[in-house]
């Protein structure tokens, strides 16, 4: 399992990196193992799209390092989180670019498309605050009320039951971000009705 879990951390830095969500050296994710009481955890100063099996690092819940490599300098955050959020196995903190300028700059997209109504719901927005301090009281309370939040002019923190859920919420949100932009040069794209949303999300359960 722990194989398993160290080639998804490196498929999902990879994938956030081909898809233009985080730079070279930014960027971070982990997921929990909680019954065998550790975090997997990507590295800090290594090349986002080339990291290996080998370089994730390996935590237990206090931040201790079991093993060898130096972890994100964010896993502050992602510890917070998976205390706070015990419903949750997976966070994923990327920088999506057209996501973080539109909702800094005071507009908020949402209910644009039906993946958004189901993956996104509603963004959960807090103001910018440095690593640590402030900025994981924010983060949890944004996480109270959202399975993501967007910290101005910083980034996205995602969560979900998997590795894949919480990428795909953040891949939702950019996608709907530039649609919206897009939508502007032609006069602006309309948000599902209330009724359009309770039925994407009827639809949805019904599916699962």
């Amino acid at each position: 399992m722990e194989a398993d879990l160290r080639e998804q951390l490196c498929e999902i830095m990879k994938r956030l990196y081909m898809r233009g969500l985080i730079s070279s050296v930014g960027g971070n994710s982990s997921v929990v193992c909680r019954n065998e009481g550790y975090v997997l955890i990507t590295p800090t100063g290594l090349d986002k799209m080339n990291i290996t099996p080998r370089d994730i690092v390996k935590i237990d819940l206090e931040g201790r390092v079991l093993g060898e490599g130096k972890p994100s300098t964010e896993t502050i955050n992602h510890l917070s989180v998976y205390r706070t959020r015990p419903d949750i196995n997976a966070l994923v903190h990327a920088h999506p670019p057209t996501a973080v300028g539109m909702v800094s700059a005071g507009f908020l997209p949402q209910g644009v498309t039906p993946e958004y109504v189901v993956m996104v719901g509603t963004l959960a927005v807090v103001e910018f605050a440095t690593p640590g301090g402030d900025s994981i009281e924010r983060l949890n309370e944004g996480l109270s009320r959202s399975n993501i939040v967007l910290l101005k002019n910083h980034g996205v923190f995602s969560v979900g039951s998997t590795l894949l859920e919480a990428f795909a919420r953040i891949e939702v949100l950019e996608e709907a971000a530039k649609m919206v932009m897009a939508g502007r040069f032609f006069g602006g794209m309309p948000e599902l009705t209330e009724a359009q949303r309770r039925n994407v999300l009827d639809k949805y359960a019904r599916k699962r």
